[in-house]
């Protein structure tokens, strides 16, 4: 990468990674969640997106909260492309982009955890992190949970 990756923006990262953006500098989230919207604002000031260019539309229970920052999406395109090399450079920002990840896509159901929408870079980042995963499905979920609850917003409420 040529530019020093932050944990804010690995979140972001994770949490928009897998979502399909209809303009390539544009950077969004589809989300229920309160909490998920109010980060996503909050890491996207702390990146330097104007408070003025964060966009928020309604779509039925949903809310797209999204922006335009051809810089920043480069930057996130860019992490995505890289994302096994994180924890190399720091554990912090691999576990930023989990949290992230987890956070738009994770499941909770009948004491299982999954996260959709996964990839074979995905699958590997956890396996260097030392979470085990098949077919999307978190086989060591207390680790997996201890590593991502200081960064995860959903993670916190989770008690298995």
């Amino acid at each position: 990468m040529r530019f020093k990756p932050t944990p804010e923006l690995c979140y972001l990262a994770g949490l928009t990674g897998h979502a399909t953006q209809a303009e390539r500098s544009q950077v969004g989230v589809l989300t229920q969640n309160e909490q998920i919207e109010e980060r996503f604002i909050k890491y996207a000031l702390k990146l330097g997106v104007d408070t003025k260019k964060i966009m928020i539309e309604e779509q039925g229970t949903f809310k797209h909260v999204y922006f335009y920052h051809s810089k920043l999406a480069k930057m996130i395109r860019e992490v995505l492309k890289e994302r096994t090399s994180l924890p190399k450079r720091r554990r912090e920002l691999a576990v930023a982009f989990i949290a992230g990840m987890f956070d738009s896509s994770g499941h909770v159901r009948n004491e299982k955890i999954t996260i959709g929408r996964m990839d074979k870079a995905d699958e590997l980042l956890l396996e260097l992190m030392g979470v085990h995963n098949v077919t999307s499905k978190i086989m060591n979920i207390n680790e997996f949970l201890s590593l991502i609850r200081s960064s995860s917003i959903l993670a916190n409420g989770i008690d298995l």
